[in-house]
């Protein structure tokens, strides 16, 4: 079977997406794609802005990635250089691990899928200490996906 030559300069057809701010964190842009209650599955697409970070947060439920489009690059919370993720590549997250996260020189188009497994709390926000300053729970993202459908 012969596969398919890389597309050069592939950049994501994005006009259409309904980008949303996101309350509480800077530099990104979001658009919830499924909210499955009974499943406790969120899947989003987030777009962050070229050379800028996003507050520092924890994950509380499991999150899971694929980044579609630039770099993303990923921050200790003292703000070292943790790691740089390239398009094309899934990533399985860690719970309980205090980070930042920004776009590279492109910024960045990544897909989330957030797994709750029946948890309310989704995501901690924390100041530059690593003290919580909210708390993102699943009220909060049935809000948006009523709001981003009309319905809210």
């Amino acid at each position: 079977m012969t596969r398919m030559p890389a597309q050069p300069g592939c950049d994501l057809y994005d006009h259409a997406i309904d980008w949303q701010p996101f309350a509480g964190i800077d530099n990104l842009e979001l658009s919830l794609l499924e909210v499955d209650e009974p499943r406790g599955v969120v899947d989003l697409l987030v777009r962050f802005a070229p050379n800028k970070t996003v507050t520092l947060h924890n994950h509380l439920a499991q999150t899971n990635m694929f980044i579609v489009q630039g770099e993303l690059c990923m921050y200790e919370p003292d703000g070292s250089v943790r790691e740089i993720r390239a398009a094309g590549r899934y990533y399985r997250g860690r719970t309980d691990d205090a980070h930042s996260e920004g776009g590279g020189a492109e910024g960045a188009v990544v897909f989330y899928s957030v797994r709750t497994d029946g948890a309310h709390e989704v995501l901690d926000i924390m100041d530059d200490d690593g003290a919580v300053t909210a708390t993102l729970t699943m009220d909060d993202i049935h809000a948006a996906w009523a709001a981003q459908r009309g319905m809210g």
